[in-house]
């Protein structure tokens, strides 16, 4: 059976929402009146051919954009398997239940959200802006949308989404192995920038897409430790 941990209310809510809050704020007003996003994609693009040479190469498209899809999505049934087996009373998993109900929801709840964010948001990827050989508009965040506009289906990033999921790990070891939970977290922080930047690089997203993405998925999983675990939080 797992050590029962306590944790500070005071210290995890401040270390865990409000420092992650604040400084996704401060990203986010930088981003949105600077042009940070426009001048990284521009290192990208080639101006004289009006394309994006990465866009469909082997390692950008096929290895790191499907294959890492791919990949994330054999974790995830290797997830529920571990997660239903946990069910079995004779099982070695049967006393982390509840840990891995949390770790499979979590894991859930960033890339869910964000599909559904990107289905519903105006906001465009570089290779549709005209700007960079495209017919859309440069619509970021706080900028008013026209009504005739298409949604963007671009943000967040939905495939650094799929990375960033796995900063869920840093939750589950708080509780099943505290000293694991930076490696949990750095799981997740360098597959989700490893897919993002990926994802840059083809053009198909901007740098704040990614941030969002990394914010949702964080946020997302601190909302349901504190639902499942609240005895913990003394």
């Amino acid at each position: 059976m797992p050590t029962q941990i306590t944790l500070d209310s005071v210290s995890f809510i401040k270390n865990h929402l409000l420092l992650p809050l604040i400084a996704l704020a401060a990203l986010t007003l930088c981003l949105e009146f600077t042009q940070l996003d426009l001048w990284l994609a521009g290192h990208f693009y080639n101006v004289e051919l009006r394309l994006w040479p990465y866009r469909d190469v082997w390692l950008t498209q096929t290895v790191l954009h499907k294959g890492g899809r791919y990949c994330v999505y054999a974790i995830g049934v290797g997830l529920l398997f571990c997660w239903l087996a946990s069910f079995r009373s004779k099982s070695t998993l049967y006393g982390y239940r509840r840990q891995l109900t949390f770790l499979l929801f979590a894991s859930l709840a960033g890339p869910l959200t964000i599909t559904y964010l990107k289905s519903h948001t105006h906001i465009y990827c570089p290779w549709d802006l005209a700007i960079f050989g495209g017919s859309k508009p440069h619509i970021r965040l706080f900028d008013s949308v026209q009504d005739n506009l298409s949604v963007g289906h671009c943000f967040p990033s939905g495939h650094s989404g799929l990375g960033f999921t796995f900063v869920s790990l840093y939750f589950f070891f708080l509780l099943v192995k505290p000293e694991y939970k930076y490696y949990g977290l750095s799981a997740g922080l360098v597959t989700g920038f490893i897919f993002g930047i990926n994802q840059e690089i083809r053009g198909a997203h901007f740098f704040s897409h990614d941030v969002f993405a990394l914010a949702i998925c964080w946020f997302s999983s601190l909302l349901l430790f504190m639902v499942f675990f609240s005895k913990q939080l003394k």
